[in-house]
């Protein structure tokens, strides 16, 4: 974890910054926090073995990252590399990877199928020797019976372990075989999304709908990435009609869009959930993110982002968002756990985590100025206080990380939160 300290987070600070860019890059914030920290890691700063990064999973601590010239592995600070040099990977154009337990690994490649490797032993499936018509692999699901969804250029193919069973346009009624991507249900639902096919959803027992522009008022019939959200909702990616919500089942649909919203472009490659903020990767805009009716960008203009066409995404536990660039490698930015007090013990906060309308404590009495962040640096509430040992939260505050900044003319101290 990057730390840094800071006397005044309203003040430039170019003597620290100076010294963190010797180890990493400093994000210039986009409000008036600079508690954002990004660290790229590259081909020639690191063993990762191309700087196109397609896809990106967390499995065991460790970061398994696919790229067009290998498979990567880290962990511990360490590169583990495998690709048709030193494994039975023959295939090194990776475009997709779905962790399986602790332990196995599938993955997807552009010429060589679907492969499986767990730690010791690798597998592998393509059109000569399984149910697979495509050595095209998009993207991979697992879902809550252990079946494993694939998507191909061919159609939709799902693997129990031991049968296979495909939907395309021959077999099914589908309006196209090229599968863009397949997200998995609170209720064991499947939500596949197509080029020019619309939208499909299967049922927990694999029976199916489809939707598109003319039988359910979709705004596109193209779907480039699918996430749910806590309630159970889809969120769609579309290449024209940018950011998709089914409200209910297939539609109404909710869209946001450049013209009428914070999208700056519709060109949109992939999204992740961050609590009930919606991140975001773009074709040229860099990383949006949607939090409610506000929107808020990183990009290459306003920090240290290193390029603006993003087309992975994987926030890790400790809400690291892991950004996957098209010509600059790898990126984790830190967003909240960047700055700790600068001169005096830090204030503790409990408890952590804390209820929604609860009541945060204190360790210490604090005279000077609180300040409450959300985790992208916005400020959501400024207090001055007198021997002060206890925060309200605001009574609209959602579930998700947050900053609690103790400033005054002695000291700064910043503590995260999480509030559930």
């Amino acid at each position: 974890m990057e730390n840094l300290t800071q006397r005044d987070l309203s003040k430039p600070m170019n003597s620290a910054r100076s010294v963190l860019k010797i180890i990493c890059c400093f994000l210039i914030s986009i409000t008036d926090l600079e508690s954002q920290v990004i660290t790229n890691y590259n081909t020639g700063n690191s063993g990762l073995p191309f700087n196109t990064v397609r896809c990106i999973e967390l499995q065991n601590n460790g970061l398994w990252v696919g790229t067009d010239a290998g498979l990567a592995r880290f962990i511990n600070n360490q590169w583990e590399i495998f690709d048709s040099n030193n494994s039975p990977l023959y295939s090194d154009d990776i475009r997709a990877l779905k962790a399986d337990g602790d332990s196995i690994i599938w993955i997807g490649t552009v010429n060589g199928g679907l492969f499986s490797y767990d730690g010791s032993n690798w597998e592998n499936f393509n059109v000569s020797n399984s149910g697979l018509l495509d050595n095209l692999i998009r993207d991979l699901n697992i879902d809550q019976l252990s079946n494993i969804w694939i998507s191909t250029t061919e159609g939709l193919f799902m693997y129990d372990r031991t049968n296979w069973q495909h939907w395309n346009m021959q077999n099914s009624n589908f309006l196209t075989n090229n599968i863009t991507s397949v997200q998995i249900g609170l209720h064991n639902e499947k939500y596949v999304g197509t080029i020019n096919g619309g939208i499909i959803y299967f049922d927990s027992l694999n029976q199916y709908n489809e939707y598109t522009i003319i039988n359910s008022g979709l705004p596109d019939n193209s779907v480039v990435a699918i996430e749910i959200d806590e309630n159970g909702q889809p969120w769609f990616l579309s290449p024209a009609a940018g950011l998709v919500n089914d409200t209910g089942l297939g539609g109404p649909w909710e869209n946001f869009n450049n013209l009428n919203s914070g999208l700056p472009s519709n060109a949109l490659n992939c999204l992740q959930f961050m609590g009930n903020e919606i991140v975001i990767g773009s074709e040229v805009d860099g990383l949006i993110f949607k939090d409610g009716d506000s929107w808020d960008y990183i990009n290459t203009t306003n920090s240290d982002l290193p390029d603006d066409h993003i087309i992975s995404i994987k926030i890790d536990d400790f809400q690291n968002i892991w950004v996957g660039t098209f010509n600059s490698g790898l990126c984790k930015i830190n967003l909240q756990n960047s700055i700790e007090e600068s001169l005096v013990e830090a204030i503790l906060c409990f408890p952590n985590p804390t209820e929604k309308n609860g009541k945060v404590h204190f360790t210490k009495s604090f005279s000077g100025v609180i300040r409450l962040y959300n985790n992208i640096g916005k400020l959501l509430f400024l207090n001055p206080v007198s021997n002060c040992k206890s925060l309200v939260l605001p009574e609209n505050i959602k579930r998700g990380s947050y900053l609690i900044s103790f400033s005054n003319d002695l000291s700064q101290s910043i503590q995260s939160i999480i509030v559930k």
